[in-house]
C-alpha cells in the first residue's frame, strides 16, 4: 500500500520511494499504533472536571496541558515509545520496499544485516545485530529512567 501511494506514478503525486522521507513514513506507519494503543486507555480515563476546575481558577491552556493532562499519560507515552523504538530498530518489511537500500542514503540496519547473512558474512551480521541490541537496551533503560522520574513527580 505504501509503495503504491508514495512510489512511482503515485496517485497523490508524492514520489517518495527510495528517499529518507519514505523511511520515516514507513516507520511512522509501523510504529504509531504502539503509542496509540498504550496512550489511548489512559486518555480515556482522564477526568474532564479537573481540567475545568483548573480553567475556572485561571490556569491557561498550556499550563493545564503541562501540569494536569501530561503527567497522567507520560508513563504510557514512555512505554509506547519503547515499544515503537524496539519495533522500528528491527523493521524490515516496509523498509526494504520503500527505502530502496541506497548505500549512504537510505540504507537501514535491518536490511544491512540480512545482506551480510545472504553473503555469508555472519560475523558482520552478528556484530551489527549486537550493536542494534545494545542501542535498543540503552534507549529502553533511558525511557524507563524518564518514566520513573515523571511518575515520582506526579
Amino acid at each position: 500500500m505504501l509503495l503504491s501511494l508514495y512510489g512511482p506514478q503515485s496517485p497523490l503525486g508524492l514520489e517518495w520511494a527510495n528517499t529518507e522521507r519514505a523511511v520515516m513514513l514507513a516507520l511512522a506507519f509501523v510504529t504509531l499504533p504502539f503509542i496509540v494503543r498504550t496512550v489511548q486507555p489512559v486518555l480515556e480515563e482522564l477526568d474532564a472536571d479537573v481540567e475545568e476546575a483548573a480553567a475556572s481558577l485561571g490556569a491557561r491552556r498550556g499550563t493545564i496541558v503541562r501540569r494536569i493532562i501530561l503527567p497522567s499519560p507520560a508513563p504510557a507515552i514512555a512505554a509506547g515509545a519503547a515499544l515503537s523504538f524496539a519495533r522500528a530498530i528491527s523493521e524490515y518489511g516496509s523498509l526494504v520496499l520503500l527505502s530502496g537500500n541506497l548505500p549512504f542514503r537510505t540504507e537501514v540496519v535491518s536490511v544491512r544485516v540480512l545482506t551480510f547473512i545472504e553473503n555469508g558474512n555472519t560475523q558482520s551480521a552478528a556484530a551489527l545485530a549486537s550493536v542494534m541490541l545494545v542501542v535498543a537496551l540503552i534507549v529502553i533503560v533511558a525511557l524507563d529512567i524518564v518514566q520513573r522520574r515523571v511518575a515520582n513527580r506526579g
